[in-house]
């Protein structure tokens, strides 16, 4: 489900399920507690189904019940509809209220990137290139990059030593929730394919534990294929792996995707 839609989609549900407890007379306790309860309970069997992160569903199950909050707040603790209050307490659910949608969007943009019209509007000199603004992950420095960085040349040099070279098509075409099909090509010196090499390819969270691997096929043609899909938008990280002779070679290549 698409972040925009889920936290704001359920922000409006919120108001929509007060509005309608008050018309049937209901007190505004009850009503905030009903307008919270419902989205924020929706949103967990969601979430039981399709996992989307802990900070995804702490971000939802704060946002619905602090806008039934701020209903109760305006209007009041009595039975009567919407009473009068001073402006200041106004002013402070304003500013709550522009916090939560501020957030949500930092959020949206942490995962999916700043929109194509809003990034041309906002970054200069970028006309005609791609650009990519969804958050990567946790970016490591010192001891772990130079690990990671003397790792990526490990795996080069091991490629050289066997004389291949090896080619990755349709990884960058994938897109969330289409399932798209990957086809690694490994070449020797001679430009002649390479037979019997264990194939297989991971997809997964930057920071996070890369799930199992989708192991490749070998095809007529030499090359080795997989259908894959991206479950769901944003950042991803692709771990492919070449088993062959005793050899082990991995690469971990960054996707982003809107």
């Amino acid at each position: 489900m698409n972040l925009f839609v889920s936290i704001f989609g359920g922000m409006l549900l919120t108001v929509i399920l007060f509005g309608v407890a008050r018309s049937f007379k209901l007190s505004n306790f009850w009503a905030a507690v009903l307008a919270s309860v419902l989205p924020s309970f929706a949103y967990m069997a969601y979430s039981a189904t399709s996992w989307p992160g802990l900070d995804v569903l702490t971000m939802h199950i704060v946002a619905f019940p602090t806008v039934a909050l701020l209903l109760f707040q305006i209007g009041g603790s009595g039975d009567a509809p919407y009473e009068k209050i001073h402006w200041a307490p106004k002013l402070l659910i304003g500013f709550f209220v522009i916090i939560t949608v501020i957030l949500g969007g930092f959020v949206y943009i942490a995962g999916k990137g700043v929109p194509p019209s809003v990034a041309q509007w906002l970054l200069p000199n970028i006309e005609g290139k791609t650009v990519h603004t969804g958050f990567a992950g946790v970016i490591a420095h010192g001891e772990e990059a130079s690990k990671s960085i003397a790792h990526h040349r490990n795996m080069e040099k091991k490629l050289s030593r066997l004389g291949w070279d090896v080619e990755v098509v349709g990884l960058d075409s994938l897109r969330a929730g289409v399932s798209g099909e990957v086809i690694v090509l490994v070449n020797n010196k001679q430009n002649q394919p390479v037979p019997d090499v264990a194939v297989s390819l991971g997809l997964g969270r930057p920071g996070q534990a890369m799930p199992s691997a989708n192991s490749l096929l070998p095809a007529a043609d030499g090359s080795y294929r997989t259908s894959i899909m991206l479950p769901a938008a944003g950042e991803w990280l692709s771990m492919l792996t070449l088993e062959y002779a005793g050899e082990r070679i991995v690469f971990e290549r960054a996707l982003g995707r809107e």
